[in-house]
């Protein structure tokens, strides 16, 4: 079960957090969170946990000073959470966006109101979760290029459910051709970050990739469950903002220097058939450039679609194996 927590009032308004199946995460004021509201001084430092065990998703409030309410009525301890439910901490109200989690008929709110089923959250379907599973095994290999390539098996952990993991330690980013998808772009994609922003702008909305995150579209991860095998996303990790990083890409994706113009020819690093060749064999100064600001890079191979790549520094090895994933040596010939 996927679980979007709206933020419907306060100064943070309009933003969302994604919580995947089997993970937890802490709201509060301060760095110590790992969703930050840094604008609303009543929050405590690290002021309650969303905790989603894949069959229902639960709230605990950690200690706060001013308290957790939850339609109204204080959390003491671990309340389970539902959908449409209101979550209102120091000036923040929050909404939960839950499929899969509805009230039964009848079922009351904290000020004895009715609900019933609440619709489902449009365009948040959950992640589809594989079959129950041991340690997840993958290969890590050092690459012509100087890059550390680890692989594992979509089987094992779908590309999207993996992107949520790495994207709790660093801020997870896609790059999307909606075209190759065979689908337009979601309607509450609201601002599309277009790549080839510099294209005439009938032209763009065409043929140019969107670069997206969290706060842009909550559901980012089913694009990825979508587009795999279709040459159609890319996932990064960074923690650069979306300006600093479409900027990066733009010039990447460039093949003059100086002010873009709109017959300059353009190179296709956001497609993965490009890509992962050139992660996997070019020269390490120049995919040292290309990655610059950029931790890690999630990409399918065409000739092998149920596997993932993910190419990153020698680091990503130690960050798989905390998550629980098992190391294993690559076979002779592989």
């Amino acid at each position: 079960m996927q679980v979007v927590v709206e933020v419907v009032s306060g100064p943070a308004a309009g933003k969302k957090i994604l919580v995947g199946a089997g993970h937890m995460l802490q709201v509060g004021r301060t760095e110590w969170a790992d969703y930050a509201l840094p604008h609303d001084g009543h929050l405590s430092s690290v002021h309650f946990r969303l905790e989603n065990d894949a069959t229902a998703c639960y709230l605990r409030d950690l200690g706060s000073s001013n308290g957790t309410f939850v339609n109204g009525r204080q959390v003491k301890d671990r309340v389970r959470l539902h959908d449409g439910d209101q979550i209102r901490a120091g000036q923040t109200i929050f909404t939960v966006h839950a499929e899969g989690a509805q009230r039964p008929d009848g079922a009351a709110d904290g000020a004895g109101r009715s609900l019933g089923p609440t619709p489902a959250f449009a365009g948040a379907a959950p992640i589809p979760l594989p079959p129950k599973r041991g340690k997840v095994a993958f290969t890590a290999e050092l690459c012509d290029s100087g890059l550390t390539l680890c692989r594992g098996s979509v089987e094992q952990i779908p590309p999207a459910e993996l992107a949520i993991l790495l994207g709790e330690s660093t801020p997870a980013w896609l790059i999307v051709d909606f075209h190759h998808l065979g689908e337009p772009p979601p309607p509450e994609l609201i601002a599309p970050g277009y790549l080839f922003d510099w294209l005439d702008p009938a032209v763009v909305q065409a043929v140019s990739p969107v670069v997206l995150g969290n706060d842009d579209l909550p559901t980012w991860p089913t694009l990825l469950e979508s587009g795999w095998g279709k040459d159609a996303v890319v996932g990064l990790f960074s923690r650069q903002d979306k300006p600093a990083l479409l900027d990066h890409l733009r010039r990447s994706c460039r093949t003059k220097a100086g002010a873009p113009q709109p017959n300059d020819p353009i190179i296709g690093y956001c497609w993965p058939s490009v890509l992962a060749p050139l992660l996997s064999h070019y020269a390490p100064d120049f995919v040292q450039r290309l990655l610059e600001g950029i931790d890690a890079v999630l990409v399918e191979f065409p000739d092998l679609p149920d596997t993932w790549q993910l190419y990153g520094r020698q680091e990503l090895v130690g960050l798989l194996c905390r998550l629980g994933f098992e190391l294993k040596p690559v076979e002779e010939g592989a």
